[in-house]
């Protein structure tokens, strides 16, 4: 309800220290919780990037093109060929049924052990193992050239580069350029 540029000239001074929205909204939610939890017994569970799952209820399933899939996808099928991303990052993904696991688990303990406080579980990967996204692009690009997915558009090429006018290229040459032919 409010004008575009008073959303504008407040979010800075909302968001403070905080790098977006998303980690801003996240933060209030679980502040809001802790302060209206009272006498109940809560526990927060803060998974790293959900994806597909590992075991259940297949190796592999998803049920949404959201996120980090629906990137995956779009490069499986050729249509995405370029990806501006800090190679040298780590990509802390964590499986849908891992995180959905954690959650069942976090609530048994909840549950029986009756914590005094607040529980905060991060569920995540990146500390203990990580893996970094020039490692997950030759992992994906490997998997689809091993298994093509039906009806793609282009034999899978995408690429991952943090310079913006290397991406800013490939953005004109294989995503712009195609489309306007």
């Amino acid at each position: 309800w409010l004008d575009e540029s008073i959303i504008q000239d407040i979010t800075p001074k909302l968001l403070g220290d905080w790098p977006n929205t998303y980690t801003y909204t996240k933060a209030l939610s679980e502040y809001l919780i802790q302060q209206e939890k009272g006498n109940l017994n809560i526990a927060i569970i803060r998974p790293s990037i959900v994806g597909a799952s590992w075991h259940e209820p297949f190796p592999g399933w998803i049920d949404s093109f959201n996120g980090t899939s629906g990137i995956f996808v779009a490069a499986g099928k050729g249509i995405l060929r370029t990806v501006i991303a800090n190679n040298e990052a780590v990509a802390d993904m964590i499986p849908v049924d891992v995180a959905i696991n954690f959650t069942l688990a976090a609530g048994w303990y909840t549950a029986v052990h009756r914590p005094k406080n607040l529980l905060v579980c991060n569920c995540t990967t990146g500390g203990i193992n990580p893996f970094f996204w020039g490692e997950m692009e030759q992992y994906v690009m490997s998997t689809f050239k091993r298994n093509p997915l039906e009806q793609a558009f282009r034999t899978p090429n995408a690429h991952l580069t943090s310079n913006y006018l290397i991406n800013q290229y490939w953005v004109t040459v294989s995503h712009k350029a195609p489309a306007m032919l």
